[in-house]
């Protein structure tokens, strides 16, 4: 794996990953709807839509999306430190305030092209499963979560290497 240090960080990205799903749900709610089709983000599918990020960006590309490790929680996948920030919302959505920081996160991530066709297919493809549907298809026999001993470091080769091969299609 290449040594050279990743343009975001695990942060930047989930904070983009929460912004876009607040524009979604924005964009797709009818004022007259009598119920929420679109769920929001917790701290579990967060690090899950991390994980996959991470993963769908070293296939394509073969560069890290941010530096921050992965370890093999019970879980699943987990980048701690974005772990730390949002589990004091539990099993309920995330919400952060708009800041100026938090904008600049975002429109910079927006103003990436490669980056941010990258995280619109995995906000595509990933965000319509529940957090626990996520977390299974990490625990799927062979993946890099599997293969790692309980509260290790997921191998980022082994990440890559199994997206490549059972995630992104050629």
């Amino acid at each position: 794996m290449q040594n050279s240090k990743a343009k975001y960080t695990a942060q930047d990205i989930a904070i983009w990953f929460l912004y876009k799903n607040y524009a979604e749900k924005k964009e797709k709610i009818a004022p007259n709807d009598e119920y929420e089709v679109y769920e929001g983000i917790t701290h579990l599918k967060l690090q899950k839509l991390l994980y996959y990020a991470q993963g769908v960006h070293l296939a394509i590309t073969d560069k890290k999306l941010f530096d921050d490790d992965f370890e093999a929680w019970n879980h699943g996948p987990v980048v701690r430190n974005v772990y730390d920030t949002y589990c004091v919302f539990g099993r309920n959505q995330i919400i952060i305030p708009e800041t100026p920081e938090n904008r600049k996160i975002v429109s910079r991530i927006e103003n990436d092209p490669e980056v941010k066709n990258i995280l619109d297919l995995v906000y595509d493809n990933f965000s319509i499963y529940t957090a626990w549907q996520l977390r299974e298809m990490t625990h799927k026999k062979g993946s890099p979560w599997e293969k790692t001993t309980n509260n290790g470091i997921i191998d980022t080769d082994l990440i890559k290497e199994y997206f490549k091969q059972e995630v992104v299609e050629e």
